[in-house]
């Protein structure tokens, strides 16, 4: 008889949690798609797994030591708003005004390039490491020997210090105003703040520049650092930011607008303590210079901030089966409170909003009786991760980054420009806690906008655990709409509100799904009883507070899941 699968002890309710984001675990720790194949190192594997915590634990901080190079010092994500789940916009007649130093440059200062002057060469490029992890004593970046960004210390060390006939000096102030993520936003296109002042626009070729080039800013704040502060820029050129005086972005160079992102929670802040964030920035070259500021911060005497909406998990396992987003009950101590079951063949939304899509491959295995479904893969993409796409299969497939196969060691990790920090690792657990079969051969995602996924990849099928917080635009798809409201994510209603199977034109996967018909609907009152019987005892004892649905979904997989079902062996 198989053994009863489907029964979770605690990855219903529970959020996956690491001390930084994924933009901390790929820019700081890994080159843009490079692999760590191979075994860890000692003392690594035992350190980083992704802990599991019930949902009455939502808001507290589980903290993971970070593999070796994993510090989270530099953190650069191409993706909107990092401050996008929040509540909702501060009052917007708020405008906060943040004074700013400004120093203007002639265009021969041997670290700037003049309008026929350009890639390649010294400079271009986004350059990281010229400067030091650490402000100086005097709260200014110290030059880095090694790097190519600088002619040399003494040409940088002009950059944010007054030097009388190198630079003029002259005080700027920025305003932010709220924005629709319950944050605060400076945009400027066309940032050009010594426009008529100082130096003046140049002549080059008897044509006078349009704008006056060649200038730094630096900005120094202080703030109360709360959970789900975060920071976020796009622009040109050289960026720096310096939380508390250690690096934290590095955006150095003469480059097109670049993006970075932040978000403060891994960097050991004590909530409630005062801290401080110190910005760069330099316009280098008679271009562009484009310049956006997102932060989500508690100024002091600055606007208080609107609360971070709730994270949860959604669950999808078995047959499959799927534990809804708004299934675990506001003390944490039901499982399953509302279990969506998937009998169709094909590809569905898992996860379908403004900004995340998550889509799930159904179909039969082997084992399957009857031509029960099973979740064979898993694709994540969308604006959020900047239209790259990740898929993950079954045992007997392989991942994929953009249709590159990757992670094809096991151990092994993949991170790709900035936006996806992976992990293929044997986990502990697995994600139903009531597979008997070892290894268990997991994935572990960070990605942009505090998501993160956990797969357990079996012989033909996965197990997924998804967290993430409810997206301001809507959502929808089998893990329900994330409205706090279980009782309107039963599939029926699901459907009722979006068209759950991925059309051709929206799919992620890389061709059609070989099955996409209909299966037809079982109960566990088709089960012979002989299988019935000993398996409902056997999942009620596994868990005494799990919901009937879900001893339910347990007692399904029992039946028609197949005696092998859950080996590893393709």
């Amino acid at each position: 008889m198989a053994v009863a699968r489907g029964l979770v002890l605690a990855a219903a309710g529970t959020l996956l949690a690491s001390s930084s984001s994924a933009a901390a675990a790929a820019a700081a720790g890994l080159p843009q798609q490079q692999q760590l194949q191979g075994s860890c190192r000692r003392g690594v594997c035992s350190q980083d797994s992704v802990l599991f915590q019930r949902s009455h634990s939502i808001g507290s901080a589980i903290v993971t030591e970070n593999p070796e190079g994993m510090n989270g010092s530099d953190v650069v994500i191409n993706v909107t708003d990092i401050v996008a789940n929040v509540t909702g916009p501060i009052d917007e007649s708020v405008v906060v005004a943040i004074p700013c130093t400004i120093r203007d440059f002639k265009s021969d200062h041997p670290d700037f390039y003049l309008p026929r002057e350009g890639p390649p060469g010294r400079s271009f490029g986004h350059l990281k490491g010229c400067v030091k992890q650490q402000l100086g004593e005097d709260r200014k970046p110290v030059f880095e020997e090694g790097g190519s960004c600088f002619n040399s210390s003494a040409s940088f060390a002009q950059w944010y210090n007054d030097v009388p006939g190198v630079n003029q000096r002259d005080n700027f102030t920025m305003e932010f105003v709220p924005n629709s993520f319950a944050g605060l936003t400076y945009d400027n296109a066309s940032f050009f703040p010594f426009d008529g002042k100082a130096w003046g626009s140049e002549v080059f070729d008897n044509e006078t520049l349009p704008h006056n080039y060649w200038f730094t800013m630096e900005m120094h704040v202080d703030f109360i650092y709360e959970a789900g502060s975060s920071f976020a820029f796009r622009g040109d050129d050289d960026v720096w930011v310096f939380i508390n005086g250690s690096l934290v972005m590095d955006l150095g160079g003469i480059h097109t607008p670049l993006d970075g992102s932040l978000s403060l929670d891994g960097l050991d802040l004590v909530p409630g303590e005062k801290a401080s964030l110190d910005f760069f920035f330099a316009e280098r070259q008679p271009y562009l210079s484009t310049f956006k500021i997102d932060m989500r911060l508690r100024l002091l005497d600055g606007p208080l901030l609107p609360p971070l909406l709730p994270e949860r998990t959604c669950m999808i396992w078995g047959d499959p089966h799927v534990n809804v987003f708004d299934s675990v009950d506001p003390d944490g101590d039901a499982i399953g409170a509302s279990v969506v079951n998937i009998y169709g063949h094909g590809d569905y939304w898992v996860v379908r909003s403004e900004l995340i899509s998550i889509q799930g491959r159904y179909n039969a295995t082997q084992w399957s009786i009857d031509g029960q479904s099973a979740t064979r893969a898993l694709a994540i993409g969308g604006p959020f991760l900047n239209g790259h796409t990740f898929i993950v299969e079954a045992m007997d497939g392989i991942m994929t980054w953009d249709g590159e196969p990757v992670m094809q060691d096991f151990p092994s990790r993949f991170a790709a420009d900035g936006v996806i920090s992976a992990h293929y690792h044997e986990l502990e657990e697995p994600i139903d806690q009531a597979e008997p079969y070892r290894p268990v051969y997991g994935v572990d995602l960070e990605l942009p906008l505090g998501v993160r996924v956990r797969v357990n990849r079996w012989a033909k099928h996965l197990d997924v655990l998804i967290a993430m917080r409810q997206q301001l635009s809507g959502q929808d798809g089998h893990c329900g709409n994330f409205n706090l409201n279980a009782t309107d994510d039963t599939l029926d209603l699901i459907s009722a509100r979006t068209d759950l199977r991925v059309s051709a034109q929206e799919s992620l996967f890389p061709g059609a799904s070989p099955d996409a018909s209909e299966v037809v609907e079982k109960s566990i009152t088709d089960c012979a009883p002989e299988v019935r019987e000993p398996a409902q005892v056997e999942c009620e004892a596994k868990q005494a507070n799990a919901s009937a649905s879900f001893v339910e979904a347990c007692v399904y997989d029992v039946c028609f899941g197949g005696e092998d079902f859950d080996v590893q062996e393709p």
